[in-house]
């Protein structure tokens, strides 16, 4: 899968080992990139997975938001592995099987009141068009009670899963071109 061979979880000692459990105890599995993650970066991997932890917990942003986001990104990027997993999420929340094979098109239609949806799409917006994303947009926000930190925070954690799938996409064992 990857052009590095990760510590497996059967394999992991110490500090890797518990980073394992913790992970395992939080998905019901450990999925291959995050043993690649923690193999060449476990302090990395575990501010990671603080992070997400925070994000779940956030007071104003639904953590079922999440996995929509990702999986939108996903698809985009063409991250084979991200949508795999997203969709894992999402097919065990019971989300509609349309919305999730076609969440470009179908973001809008996401199970979430008005609030947490406008906060998703203004999110992707700034995303997808940085140079069309204003005040405006954050004024939309603000209507419905989120604060610039609320925004921030999603956005951070939306560009956050960019980076990382890049980076791991650097270390797929691509096909050999014949």
């Amino acid at each position: 899968m990857f052009i590095i061979s990760p510590i497996k979880k059967e394999d992991a000692t110490g500090e890797l080992k518990l980073l394992y459990k913790i992970i395992e105890r939080n998905l019901g599995f450990v999925p291959p990139h995050f043993e690649l993650f923690a193999t060449i970066d476990i302090g990395g991997m575990k501010k990671f997975m603080e992070y997400n932890q925070k994000m779940m917990t956030h007071k104003n942003i639904d953590k079922n938001l999440l996995p929509f986001l990702r999986l939108y990104i996903a698809q985009k990027e063409c991250r084979s592995y991200c949508t795999w997993l997203n969709t894992k999420f999402l097919t065990q929340m019971n989300i509609d099987k349309n919305i999730i094979e076609n969440i470009q098109t179908q973001i809008k239609n996401t199970p979430f009141d008005i609030r947490q949806k406008t906060l998703l799409l203004k999110v992707l917006k700034a995303i997808d068009s940085p140079s069309d994303f204003s005040k405006k947009d954050l004024d939309d926000i603000y209507a419905l009670n989120f604060s610039d930190k609320d925004f921030f925070d999603l956005l951070r954690y939306a560009s956050d899963f960019i980076s990382n799938s890049k980076i791991i996409e650097a270390y797929l064992r691509k096909p050999i071109d014949r």
